[in-house]
């Protein structure tokens, strides 16, 4: 058997989370993410961009 290594991503991107969802969950997200033609991956990544942004807003406010 050959073993053959993975390409580094062009991206950056080289980390891999897993998350655990319900059913629902899982299926507003595929539903969202064809509604706006990207990934699951692009639309969590998305997400937490915004989560980001919104705690560095409120930083700045205190």
């Amino acid at each position: 058997m050959i073993c053959l290594a993975r390409k580094t991503p062009k991206d950056g991107k080289e980390e891999n989370i897993r998350v655990r969802v319900t059913p629902e969950q899982k299926q507003r997200l595929v539903e969202y993410a064809e509604r706006h033609y990207q990934s699951m991956s692009g639309v969590v990544c998305q997400a937490l961009d915004l989560l980001y942004a919104r705690e560095e807003q409120q930083n700045n406010k205190e």
